[in-house]
C-alpha cells in the first residue's frame, strides 16, 4: 500500500491522524529531514522516536522506533506525515514567490510577533538571528 501524502488522512484511522495532528500542531516533531529516499524525522514523545519514509509525494513504506502494534500507522507516523506535508506546501508558495509576497505585505508587528514566538523555539533560528544581529566590525 503506498500512501499520497497530499490526501494520507484517507488511509490512516481516524484516531492515529487525530493524535498525529496534535504532536505535529504541539511542535513535538523535532526534527524533519528529506533525503533521496524520502524523508527523516523524530517525533519527541514518551522519548524521541525515529521515523523513516521511503518516497516523497507518495509514501511506499514506513518505520518508527516506537513500540505501537495496532496497525500500520502510529500517531508519530501521522505527525511526520502532517510535517512533510506541510514542508512540500511551504515549499511549493516559496517556489511561486507566496511566501514573499506574504511578508512583504505583512504588518510589521504581525512579523515581529512571529519572528517573537520562533526566535523562543528555535535555537537553529536564534542563532542565526542573533548573528545577523551582532554589529559588523570593520
Amino acid at each position: 500500500m503506498s500512501i499520497p501524502i497530499e490526501h494520507f488522512e484517507e488511509h490512516i484511522h481516524v484516531l492515529i491522524a487525530e493524535r498525529g495532528k496534535e504532536y505535529w500542531e504541539a511542535q513535538q516533531v523535532l526534527m524533519l529531514q528529506e533525503t533521496s529516499e524520502g524523508w527523516t524525522a523524530v517525533i519527541e514523545g514518551q522519548e524521541p522516536y525515529q521515523v523513516l519514509l521511503e518516497g516523497h509525494d507518495e509514501i511506499e513504506n514506513w518505520h518508527c522506533t516506537c513500540p505501537f502494534e495496532h496497525g500500520p500507522v502510529c500517531k508519530h507516523i501521522a505527525a511526520a506525515f502532517y510535517a512533510v506535508r506541510d514542508a512540500i506546501r511551504v515549499n511549493q508558495m516559496v517556489a511561486r514567490g507566496e511566501l514573499d509576497q506574504w511578508i512583504d505585505q505583512a504588518a510589521p508587528d504581525t512579523l515581529r510577533q512571529l519572528m517573537k514566538m520562533q526566535i523562543r523555539k528555535n535555537n537553529t533560528l536564534r542563532q542565526a538571528v542573533l548573528k545577523g544581529l551582532q554589529p559588523r566590525s570593520e
